[in-house]
């Protein structure tokens, strides 16, 4: 659904296409073949066929059944490597996540966009499963500004985004809260002039960032608190389209350890979240 949304509002501004694909994952059918498990189909079926099939109904649920035209089945890959080599040389994939919105599943995103959003071969959209066209917000892109060097490319995308869906850009700057537990011995007064420095520096590092981008004129908002909690509020404050976030793209040991803001927001948004790699830059 929101991939055909964005199609449409795209044309208004000039040619843009959608390439649907379907990945059959290998074993995906692998119990038919199991003669302890009785299943009630003709295991000589196409597979390509239960797979439309299966589309037909997916698309029936969105509320507009029309066929995807083009589409692609494919029965070979892994899913994450077929799509990532199809976005080589697009604008992006969209992709859905698992949880539905305002449900806190233990896996919540999905193997496959997990997978993706953390290779970002291109930017990554990731949609909440039960977004409809009524659910999509009326308000900016978001742009959650780090306010660090690999931030460029994904404010390329958010500015691009904007720009063509005549939505405004709003940079959001979340800073952390340093002190934590230790307000508790403070008075409250030094804790008042705490928040405000920090909002201050905040505030200063966002204008700087602005400038030295050319986006000084952008409207911007500096946050204090954890990073996440603070975006989804702001988007559901301001009922936006969507969150953009650039990725610092971590190596295999330092995803052990650390979780990238932008995975997380992907997995608990309520609105789209996109995540672009630092080398991005809009055509």
């Amino acid at each position: 659904m929101f991939a055909r949304w964005l199609l449409a509002a795209l044309r208004k501004h000039g040619a843009a296409t959608l390439v649907p694909i379907h990945v059959i994952e290998d074993g995906q059918l692998a119990a038919l073949a199991d003669d302890d498990i009785d299943i009630d189909i003709d295991i000589d079926i196409d597979m390509q066929s239960l797979a439309q099939e299966a589309l037909a109904q997916a698309l029936e649920r969105t509320g507009d059944p029309t066929p995807l035209p083009e589409l692609r089945l494919v029965e070979e890959g892994a899913p994450e490597q077929v799509l990532a080599e199809a976005a080589e040389g697009g604008a992006g994939l969209i992709i859905g996540r698992l949880a539905p919105r305002g449900q806190d599943q233990v896996f919540r995103l999905g193997s496959v966009a997990r997978r993706l959003a953390r290779r970002l071969p291109a930017p990554v959209i990731i949609v909440p499963p039960d977004l409809n066209t009524m659910d999509l917000g009326e308000g900016p892109v978001i742009f959650a500004c780090s306010a660090e060097p690999n931030a460029e490319g994904a404010l390329s995308f958010a500015m691009d985004m904007a720009d063509k869906l005549g939505r405004e850009l709003l940079l959001a700057h979340v800073v952390h809260e340093h002190y934590g537990w230790a307000e508790a011995y403070l008075p409250a007064d030094t804790t008042r002039r705490l928040h405000a420095k920090l909002n201050d520096q905040g505030r200063e590092r966002l204008d700087h960032w602005a400038t030295e981008h050319g986006v000084a004129g952008r409207q911007g908002v500096v946050i204090e608190g954890r990073v996440t909690d603070q975006l989804r509020r702001l988007a559901r404050r301001h009922d936006a389209l969507m969150i953009v976030c650039g990725s610092r793209k971590f190596d295999a040991l330092r995803r052990l350890f650390v979780t990238s803001v932008g995975v997380e927001l992907s997995a608990s948004a309520r609105c789209p979240v996109a995540l672009v790699p630092s080398d991005y830059r809009a055509s």
